[in-house]
Order: structure tokens, then C-alpha cells, then sequence
């Protein structure tokens, strides 16, 4: 009968990197905080794991009041690039950090979202970052949910008092924009958004009236248009702001947050024979592909804030404001606008 190989220990590791047992367990169960492992040192023991074949015993670090190194990330099902895009910096953030990210899906869906927190606090997971917060008709199940929680924290203001969150601000950016379409010669512009009973638009259309204001234009509401209730289809509400907003008040620059809503209103626009400057926010690649500005919204920095809130409660006193940031329209934009501008202006 054939032996079955030998399987190595945590000894086994530290005896080939040569270091000490605390050591080795710092670095590969994540140990206590007291004991200094050195880059040198580190890269021994990584390299004598590797070599090794050796495999945490991740249940066994926890009971020793080790670091399980895992991270949950509440992310909805339904999510918009802007939040897939910030999923994409925190794996990557966590993962030079030596942790792993374990990730809940789901959309409106209180049950599913405690059976993922209780099932990860079992298995030791370090500290949770909530991107799927907003649901309006449940704020009373989110409140219940994660109330108390003294490891979670969240990306936007959240429901539930107390706990950490990190904000964004489009505000600066927003005033930028305006001034730099003022200037090539726009005056009438407008901005589309999504239902107010989400905070973040209202925060968006707050910011944008404000934006307005600073550059000394009046804020004109029927140049304002929310989506309707019902489907979050592009088409769709591209449609409705068609009818409702864009045929009757014949905007000139238009603000449109996301990606996909821009191209569905480009394509709108290509058919219908008008022409619209737009403008977006969220720094989906899309924008470059329709040859479309947006914003840069500073998603490692989103990351970076939501870690260190995360990964140092003593951090967590303060709110961190990410401010995107506005990228200039290119040197010949002026003479390309006025010239849109005079184009729509012939008979």
C-alpha cells in the first residue's frame, strides 16, 4: 500500500525559510500583531510555503486570534459600472494587502444578504464593506441588519446610524464643467437623473443645481429630468426624457451620469438629427468608445478610504470625502462647440 505524502506543518516552513514559528504563522496565518516580519524574511517564508505545498489552517489561526485575511463585499446584483468598477479596486487593494475578498450578490433581497453576513462572520471574515445599502422601501430591514455591526463600514452615507461610511462629491467637478460649457458657448444646460428616493441622486442633482448657482446661471427644472419609476432600462428612460424634457426645451449640454444612458441618448440624437453636447460622470470606458467626456471619479481612492476605515477603527471618526475630478474639455473643444452651436442655429 502506498504511503500517503507526508503533510507539512507550519514548522516545516519556518525550519526551510529560517525564522522563527511566530513568524512564520505572522505572515502566513496572520499571527499577532506584536511579532515584526521583515520584506526579506517575508519572501523566505512565502517562497518556502510555495515550495512546500503548505495550507493554512484557516480555523485554527482564528481560534488562535489570528487574521482570517478575508474581506465580505456587499455588492447588488443590479450594479451600475460605477459600483462593479469599485469592486474591481477593492479586490485589487485587498489582495496587495494579503487578503482575500468573499463577495454577497443579491438585489432587494434582505434574507439573502443576512444569511451571507451571518455565514461569513463564521468563518472569521476580518471586516465587511457594504456597497448595497440604498434600498428606500427597506430601510428599516437594512437598519435591523446591520445596526450595531462594529466591523462594517460603507461606500455612500447609509441608513444605519453609527456606522462608517465614505462619501463621494461630484460638486467641484460638476462647477468645472459648467464653466468650461459656458465658456464654448452653451446656455441651456440640462441634466438627467435617476429617482430621488435614492439619496445619491438626490445628492447628484443637489450638487448640479449648487454647480449651476456657482457659476452664475439660473437653474432652469425643465431642464431637469428625473427617470421615471419602472424598468432601469436605458432605452426606456432615454425615451421618456425624449418626450418630456429634451423635444420641448431643446437643451444644448446635457449632464448623464452613466455610460449606457449616454449612449442610448447619442443614438437618440444620431437618428433625430439634433445634436447635444453630453457629458458623464462615472468613468466608464464606454465614454471613450462613443467619444463622450466623463469625469474621473477615483475609485482607488474609494478603495483606499473604504480599507482604512475598514482596517484602523481609529480612522472612523471622520467622513472621507472622494471628490471626482473634472478632465478638461481638449484645446479645440471651443471652436468645435461654437460650431455645433452655429450649426443648430441655421435654418
Amino acid at each position: 500500500m502506498t504511503n500517503s505524502p507526508k503533510k507539512m506543518t507550519l514548522s516545516d516552513v519556518a525550519k526551510l525559510a529560517g525564522v522563527s514559528l511566530g513568524a512564520a504563522s505572522k505572515v502566513l496565518n496572520g499571527g499577532s500583531e506584536k511579532i515584526g516580519v521583515g520584506a526579506e524574511a517575508r519572501k523566505r517564508i512565502l517562497e518556502a510555503a510555495r515550495k512546500l505545498n503548505y495550507k493554512a489552517n484557516m480555523a485554527a489561526s482564528i481560534l488562535a486570534g489570528g487574521d482570517s485575511k478575508l474581506i465580505g463585499v456587499f455588492i447588488d446584483s443590479f450594479a451600475s459600472y460605477r459600483r462593479l468598477r469599485l469592486l474591481q479596486e477593492i479586490e485589487r487593494l485587498c489582495t496587495k494587502a494579503g487578503y482575500r475578498i468573499i463577495t454577497s450578490f443579491s438585489h432587494d433581497n434582505i434574507a439573502a444578504m443576512k444569511e451571507d453576513f451571518l455565514t461569513l462572520q463564521r468563518y472569521g471574515v476580518r471586516g465587511f464593506i457594504c456597497c448595497a445599502h440604498e434600498y428606500p422601501e427597506l430601510k428599516k430591514e437594512v437598519v435591523g441588519l446591520f445596526a450595531g455591526a462594529e466591523n462594517v463600514v460603507c461606500m455612500e452615507k447609509p441608513f444605519i446610524p453609527g456606522v462608517p461610511y465614505v462619501r463621494t462629491s461630484r460638486r467641484k467637478a460638476l462647477t468645472e464643467m459648467i464653466a468650461d460649457a459656458s465658456r464654448a458657448g452653451y446656455r441651456r444646460i440640462g441634466l438627467l437623473h435617476g429617482r430621488l428616493a435614492y439619496s445619491s441622486e438626490k445628492n447628484l442633482r443637489s450638487e448640479f443645481e449648487s454647480a449651476m448657482r456657482s457659476n452664475g446661471l439660473p437653474v432652469d427644472p425643465n431642464l431637469i429630468f428625473e427617470y421615471p419609476e419602472g424598468p432601469e432600462d436605458p432605452k426606456i428612460r432615454i425615451r421618456a426624457a425624449m418626450e418630456n424634457m429634451i423635444l420641448p426645451f431643446r437643451p444644448d449640454f446635457l449632464y448623464v451620469d452613466d455610460a449606457p444612458h449616454a449612449a442610448a441618448l447619442r443614438t437618440k440624437m444620431l437618428l433625430s438629427g439634433r445634436d447635444i453636447m453630453i457629458h458623464g460622470g462615472n468613468g466608464d470606458p464606454l465614454f471613450d468608445d462613443i467619444e463622450l467626456r466623463t469625469f474621473d471619479p477615483g475609485y482607488e481612492k474609494m478603495a483606499e478610504a473604504l480599507l482604512d476605515l475598514l482596517l484602523r477603527p481609529e480612522n472612523r471618526k471622520k467622513v472621507p470625502v472622494i471628490e471626482a475630478v473634472y478632465k478638461n474639455i481638449a484645446k479645440n473643444s471651443s471652436n468645435e462647440a461654437k460650431a455645433n452651436i452655429n450649426r443648430r442655429r441655421k435654418p
